[in-house]
């Protein structure tokens, strides 16, 4: 089972409002910040609460030790999660709190923008490197690599089969579950199983990947969650950061976190396998040349 810092998915906001009466005066003015109006006070970055709760950087982080989380932005993810099932719209957790219907477009494009951003920079600074090091050596020499992943998840497995097919792994997705747990019973000890679920929760993907941990597979989750069940299935966890934005649960910007982490691996594995992997994108380049249009030949508006 891999090993992560302490994170709550639910309670964080109960587990603040028991340890306020124990607070420093300076740790307990973030902390009232924080249950006056939690989605509002993460929204934006430590800076910012520091600033809302008239108190120091130094004291959010105080906040975090306190609560067992690691750092500021497993902090955010954690009390977003806790405030978004306290009653929150459809709407507010599909797409925005901030968002409304008669929003101007170039609004929402900056709103989204930012929280793309912001979910892509937190998920790669709080990413663990020497994991992904350790997963991109198991792909590079892996008999085989399954990819296991339903709905939008499976947007990244089919994303990551592509690239890694592309440099010669020999890999395959699944979404449905039954070709899934087909697959993960013919795996072995040095085969790699990678899930992708944004709440780690999702019962056919952590079936799949319990299947391939029992046939002896290097096991690999990719989630939003440090608490998850898939989490206790996976030899290595690469966690994404995307509920550091205003959207509730995180759909639209966890595409890109988990995006990010995909990039990571694929640019992992292609290091150690540079030579194959230049020569073999070489190779499929020129292998559909024929079938893009040649610029003389573009039609003109």
């Amino acid at each position: 089972m891999a090993s992560a810092p302490s994170l709550r998915s639910t309670g964080i906001l109960t587990d603040i409002r028991r340890l306020l009466p124990e607070l420093p005066a300076s740790v307990r003015k973030v902390a009232e910040v924080v249950l006056a109006d939690p989605q509002a006070a993460v929204a934006g970055t430590l800076q910012d609460l520091s600033e809302a709760s008239g108190s120091s950087p130094s004291a959010v982080s105080r906040l975090c030790r306190r609560l067992g989380i690691n750092g500021y932005p497993a902090l955010r993810v954690a009390v977003a999660a806790d405030a978004a099932g306290a009653g929150s719209s459809p709407w507010e957790l599909d797409i925005s709190r901030t968002i409304s219907p008669t929003d101007p477009l170039d609004e929402v494009a900056r709103t989204l923008a930012a929280a793309q951003t912001l979910a892509v920079r937190d998920t790669l600074a709080e990413l663990d490197l020497d994991a992904v090091r350790q997963v991109a050596e198991a792909i590079a020499t892996a008999g085989r690599v399954q990819l296991y992943g339903v709905s939008g998840s499976a947007v990244m497995t089919a994303e990551l089969e592509l690239r890694l097919h592309r440099i010669g792994i020999p890999t395959w997705s699944f979404t449905d579950v039954h070709e899934g747990l087909v697959g993960a019973c013919l795996l072995g000890a040095t085969d790699v199983a990678i899930a992708v679920s944004y709440a780690g929760e999702t019962i056919e993907t952590v079936e799949m990947l319990r299947a391939a941990r029992a046939s002896g597979a290097v096991t690999v989750a990719i989630t939003g969650s440090r608490t998850a069940p898939l989490v206790e299935l996976a030899d290595h966890a690469l966690f994404t950061v995307s509920d550091a934005t205003t959207f509730g649960e995180g759909p639209l910007a966890a595409r890109f976190a988990e995006l990010a982490v995909v990039e990571m691996l694929y640019l992992a594995v292609s290091q150690l396998t540079y030579e194959r992997a230049s020569r073999l994108l070489t190779v499929t380049a020129r292998a559909v040349s024929t079938h893009q249009m040649p610029h003389d030949r573009r039609p003109r508006r």
